[in-house]
C-alpha cells in the first residue's frame, strides 16, 4: 500500500514479520487455481455421496417414481415457486423503499425474477444475477449507488430470513436435543435485536440516504424473507411421497443447510451438493428413488424453470438483433448473461452425463454391425459429460475456443444419438443447446490458448497429448471391445480384467481431457512492458499535461503497461496480478479524455478476462468509475500541503522545526542535486538504500513506489542531507511539468542517522519547494484513516476501519496518519474502484504485494551487508 513518506525510525513490527507470510496465504486461497480444485474436490465428493446412495437405482425405478408423483403435486410446487419468488419482489420493493425510490410493481417483478433466476440456476455471483439487476435498474434511473444499497438490503432481509427459518424450524423439531434447542435460539435472537433498534436516517453510500425503516416495516421485510425460505423448500417437499405436516420442520432444516452448503461451493447452481446433502439426510422422508425423482423434479420447475424463461427471453433478443442493430436495454442485458447461462446449461448436462455414465445403467438395443466402429454408449456418454463439464468453464470465462469446442461436441453428441437411432428425444437437448449457443456467437470474443499459440512449445505438447491419447484409446477399445463398454474411469480400478490395456486407456482419456483443458483455456498472454516509442509517447503526454497528481510521474519506472485512448491524448498505467488489471492513479491526460481511458482500459482487461481495478483515484474521476459499472470505496486520505500559506512560525510546526534545529547542530548539510547530475553520489546513495531496507526487513519497491533502480532516479533532482560528504539521507524529488504539484518517491535514511533525520530532509525540501514557486508538497497517502462507518456500511470497510483502530502495534497505520500530521497538511479522499465482483480487502492486499515486489520476494528477502 503507498504511504510515500514514511518514518524510517519506526522498528520493524510484527506484522511486517508476519505480514507476508498472511498475504501469501491469502493469495492462494483466492488463486484460480485452488477456487478451481476446492470446486472439483468438492463435485467428486459429491458425486461419490451420489453413487453410494444411488447404488442398485435404476432408470425404471426412477421413471415410475415420476410417474407417481400427481398432477396436483406438480401445481402445488409450481405455485410455491411463484410465491418464492413473489416474496423475493416484497424484499425488493422494500430496499427500493427504504433509500426513497419507487418503480412499478411490473418492474420490480421483472428485476427480480431474472436476477434471482440467474442466482439460482448459475450461482452466487455479481456476474450473473448482480449484472441483471445492475442492467435492469440503471437503465431506470438509479444511480450504481442506489443499486448496490438495494443489492445489500434485499440480500440481508433474505439472509437473515433464512437463518431465522432454520431456527424456528429447530425449535419446532419435536423431542429435539437441548443443544439443538439453543442453535436455534441463537439463530433468531440476533434478528430480534436488529428489529428492535429504533429508526435512524445516515448516508449509505456517496449520494445516498437512508433511512432505516421502523420495527413494523423491518418486520416485514424479514417475515417476505422468511416465507421466501418456507415457499421454496415448500416446492420440494410437496414432491416428496406422503409429505406430513409434523416432518416439514426437520426437513426445512437440512434444505437450509443444503442450500447453504451449496452456495458456498462455488459449484454453478450448487450442481450435485445440494442434491448429495438432500439425499443422505433425506431417508425418513421415502425412499431415494422416490427422493431422486423429487429433486428432479424440484430441479426442473424451481431452478430450470425460470432460467429456462430467462434464456427464452434472452434467445428473442438475440433474434431481435437479427432483424436490426438494436442496443435497447434488453439486449445488453441478453448479451451480458448469454455465457453464464449457457455455460451452466452445459455444464449441468456435462454432469447429468457422468452421474448417468457412473450410477444409472440402462438397458441398450443391440448395435448394428455399421456401428460397430463407434465407441459405446457408456464410453461416449463418460467422455462427452467430462468434456462438457470442462469446456462449460470456458464458456463461462467468454473464450472463443469454449464457444467452437461446445458446439462441435453438442453436434457431435446430437449426430451420435441419431446414427444409433435413438431418435430426436435423447438428441433434442444436444441441438436445442448448439442452436442457443450459434445464436449467441458475439459474446464469446475473448482469446484462448488454442487459438492464438499455435505454434508455442505449450500449444504443440497440448496438441500432441491429444493426438496421442485418441490414437492410444482407439487401439486400446478395438483390442478390447469389452472395455468400451463402460465409462473411462473404471479402466484404472486396480486389479481390472483388462490389464495394460485398461490402464493405457484410462492413462489416454485422462491425457486427451488435459490437453482440451489447456487447448481451451484463457490465452496465457500478459500484457507487455511498454517498448520505447510508447514511453516517448506517455512522456508527451505527461508533459501536455496538467492538474495531474506526482503519482503520473511513476510511469518513469518502466514497469507498468499502458492503455491509451482512443485519441491518444490520455493513458492509464497498470501492473496484470492474478487476473486484476491494476491501475496506478487516475487516468493521466486532458480532463475532458480521461472518461474515454477508463473506457478503454476497462475494454481491454474484459478482453483478456481481467478484472479491472484503478487504486488511489481521486474524487474527481469516481463519476466517470462508477458510470462504467465500478463499485469504488475510500481506502484512506492523501495528504498535502499549501507552499502559498506554509510557515515554520507556530505551535503547529514546533517537532517539525526541533527537527531542522537538531538536524544544524548535528552538522547535516541538504541540497537538491539536478536531475541526472554527474556529481550526484550514486554509489553512497545505494549504501544508504541498502541500509535502511536492511533495518526494515525491507524488499525493494515497485508499482505504486520508486524502487533503487539508477536508470529511474537519474530522471529527478535529488535531495540529500550529508554530513559532512558523507549523505546519511536522501529523497528522489517529483516535480509535475506544471511545477503545480510536487513531492519525494523514495525516502531513505541511514540506519544510523540521528534520530529525526527524516524530519529534517523532508523540512528542507518543502522550505526548498516555497523558495522554487512551487505550489502543493505532496506528502502521500495514509491508509485506512477517515473511513466513513454506519449501520449500513459495506463490511469491507467496518474491517478496514477495525484494522485501522486496532492494529497499530502490526503496522503502524494511525502512526504513520500522526507522523505525517506534524507538516499540517490539507487531507483528500482517495479511493479504490474495481470491478463489482472483486473483494476491496483482496485488491488492497494485491496491490501490497505488487508493491512489495510479490508474495515470493517478500518470503526469500535476501540479507544485505551493512556497508
Amino acid at each position: 500500500m503507498d504511504t510515500r513518506t514514511s518514518n524510517s525510525d519506526r522498528p520493524i513490527s510484527r506484522g511486517e514479520r508476519w505480514g507476508p507470510k498472511l498475504l501469501w496465504l491469502r493469495q492462494v486461497v483466492d488463486s484460480d487455481a485452488f477456487r478451481i480444485s476446492f470446486a472439483v474436490l468438492v463435485f467428486a465428493a459429491a458425486l461419490g455421496v451420489l453413487r453410494q446412495e444411488l447404488q442398485g437405482q435404476n432408470f425404471d425405478s426412477i421413471a415410475r417414481a415420476f410417474g407417481s408423483v400427481s398432477s396436483t403435486a406438480l401445481l402445488l410446487a409450481a405455485g410455491a415457486t411463484v410465491a418464492s419468488y413473489a416474496c423475493l419482489a416484497v424484499s425488493e420493493r422494500w430496499a427500493l423503499a427504504a433509500i426513497g425510490r419507487s418503480l412499478s410493481p411490473l418492474r420490480i417483478a421483472l428485476a427480480t425474477f431474472v436476477s434471482y433466476a440467474l442466482s439460482n440456476g448459475l450461482g452466487f455471483s455479481a456476474a450473473t444475477g448482480g449484472a441483471a439487476r445492475l442492467r435492469f435498474y440503471r437503465a431506470w434511473g438509479l444511480s450504481l449507488a442506489e443499486v448496490t444499497a438495494v443489492t445489500l438490503m434485499a440480500g440481508v432481509a433474505v439472509t437473515l430470513g433464512g437463518v431465522v427459518c432454520a431456527g424456528m424450524a429447530i425449535l419446532l423439531i419435536p423431542g429435539a436435543a437441548p443443544i439443538l434447542a439453543w442453535i436455534g435460539a441463537l439463530a433468531i435472537v440476533p434478528t430480534t435485536f436488529w428489529l428492535l433498534r429504533p429508526p435512524r436516517r445516515t448516508a449509505l453510500l456517496p449520494g445516498v440516504e437512508f433511512t432505516r425503516p421502523g420495527p413494523a416495516l423491518r418486520f416485514s421485510a424479514i417475515a417476505a424473507g422468511i416465507a421466501d425460505w418456507v415457499f421454496s423448500g415448500l416446492a420440494l417437499y410437496i414432491l416428496l411421497p406422503a409429505p406430513t405436516f409434523a416432518d416439514f420442520a426437520p426437513f426445512m432444516v437440512i434444505f437450509v443447510l443444503g442450500s447453504l452448503v451449496s452456495a458456498a461451493s462455488g459449484l454453478p447452481g450448487g450442481i450435485g451438493v445440494f442434491d448429495a446433502i438432500l439425499l443422505s439426510l433425506s431417508h425418513r422422508f421415502g425412499a431415494t428413488h422416490e427422493n431422486v425423482a423429487a429433486l428432479l423434479l424440484y430441479r426442473l420447475i424451481y431452478v430450470v424453470g425460470p432460467l429456462a424463461l430467462t434464456a427464452l427471453g434472452l434467445a428473442g433478443y438475440q433474434l431481435r438483433r437479427l432483424d436490426r442493430a438494436a442496443t435497447t436495454t434488453g439486449f445488453r442485458i441478453a448479451e451480458a448473461i448469454a455465457p453464464a447461462i449457457l455455460a451452466t446449461l452445459v455444464f449441468c448436462f456435462g454432469a447429468a452425463l457422468l452421474l448417468a455414465a457412473a450410477n444409472l445403467p440402462m438397458p441398450l438395443p443391440p448395435p448394428e454391425p455399421w456401428m460397430a466402429a463407434l465407441p459405446s454408449r457408456p464410453l461416449a456418454t463418460s467422455l462427452l459429460g467430462a468434456l462438457l463439464v470442462i469446456v462449460a468453464m470456458a464458456l463461462w470465462r467468454r473464450l472463443e475456443a469454449g464457444f467452437y469446442a461446445t458446439f462441435a461436441l453438442l453436434s457431435l453428441g446430437a449426430a451420435m444419438e441419431l446414427w444409433r437411432g435413438f431418435g430426436v428425444a435423447t438428441a433434442g437437448p444436444l441441438l436445442v443447446l448448439a442452436a442457443a449457443l450459434a445464436l449467441s456467437r458475439r459474446a464469446f470474443d475473448r482469446q484462448s490458448a488454442g487459438f492464438h499459440h499455435v505454434i508455442s512449445p505449450a500449444w504443440l505438447a497440448a496438441a500432441g497429448l491429444a493426438g496421442v491419447s485418441s490414437l492410444v484409446l482407439a487401439l486400446a477399445t478395438r483390442d478390447v471391445r469389452a472395455l468400451a463398454d463402460q465409462p473411462w474411469w473404471r479402466w484404472l480400478r486396480p486389479g481390472g480384467d483388462f490389464g495394460v490395456a485398461a490402464v493405457a486407456a484410462g492413462l489416454a482419456s485422462l491425457g486427451l481431457l488435459i490437453a482440451i483443458w489447456w487447448l481451451a483455456s484463457p490465452s496465457p498472454r500478459e500484457p507487455r512492458r511498454p517498448s520505447k516509442d510508447e514511453m516517448a509517447r506517455a512522456a508527451r503526454i505527461v508533459d501536455a499535461a496538467s492538474g495531474i497528481s506526482c503519482d503520473a510521474l511513476l510511469y518513469r519506472m518502466g514497469d507498468k503497461s499502458f492503455v491509451f485512448s482512443p485519441s491518444g491524448l490520455s493513458f492509464v498505467m497498470f501492473r496484470a496480478y492474478h487476473g486484476r488489471w491494476i491501475a496506478m492513479g487516475d487516468p493521466v491526460g486532458p480532463p475532458g479524455d480521461r472518461s474515454a481511458a477508463i473506457e478503454a482500459f476497462i475494454a481491454a482487461a474484459d478482453a483478456a478476462d481481467a478484472k479491472a481495478v484503478f487504486y488511489a483515484v481521486e474524487a474527481a474521476s469516481l463519476p466517470t468509475l462508477l458510470a462504467a459499472g465500478l463499485s469504488a470505496q475510500k481506502i484512506g486520505e492523501s495528504g498535502s500541503v499549501d507552499l502559498s500559506h506554509f510557515d515554520l512560525k507556530g505551535k503547529a510546526h514546533e517537532d517539525l522545526r526541533h527537527a531542522l534545529n537538531s538536524a544544524s547542530r548535528s552538522h547535516l548539510r541538504f541540497d537538491v542535486l539536478a536531475a541526472d547530475a554527474p556529481t550526484t553520489p550514486w554509489h553512497d546513495l545505494e549504501a544508504v538504500s541498502d541500509s535502511w531496507l536492511d533495518a526494515h526487513a525491507g524488499a525493494e519497491k515497485t508499482f505504486s513506489l520508486g524502487s533503487f533502480d539508477v536508470d529511474y532516479l537519474r530522471q529527478f533532482p535529488i535531495a540529500v542531507l550529508r554530513r559532512g560528504e558523507q549523505v546519511v539521507a536522501f529523497a528522489n524529488v517529483m516535480i509535475t511539468p506544471d511545477r503545480a504539484r510536487f513531492g519525494p518517491d523514495l525516502v531513505r535514511a541511514d540506519a544510523d542517522a540521528p534520530h529525526g533525520t527524516t524530519d529534517a530532509l523532508l523540512g528542507h525540501l518543502i522550505l526548498w519547494g516555497k523558495a522554487q514557486q512551487l505550489g502543493v508538497f505532496e506528502l502521500g497517502m495514509a491508509p485506512l484513516s477517515g473511513l466513513p462507518l454506519n449501520a449500513v456500511a459495506p463490511i469491507s470497510t467496518h474491517v478496514e476501519a477495525w484494522i485501522f483502530r486496532t492494529a497499530n502495534s502490526l503496522y503502524g497505520f494511525q502512526g504513520l496518519r500522526e507522523y505525517k500530521e506534524k507538516f499540517t497538511p490539507t487531507w483528500r479522499d482517495i479511493f479504490l474502484a474495481a470491478d463489482p465482483d472483486v473483494n476491496p480487502l483482496i485488491a488492497l492486499s494485491d496491490i501490497a504485494l505488487l508493491t512489495s515486489g510479490g508474495a515470493r520476494k517478500l518470503l526469500h528477502r535476501p540479507r544485505r551487508s551493512r556497508r
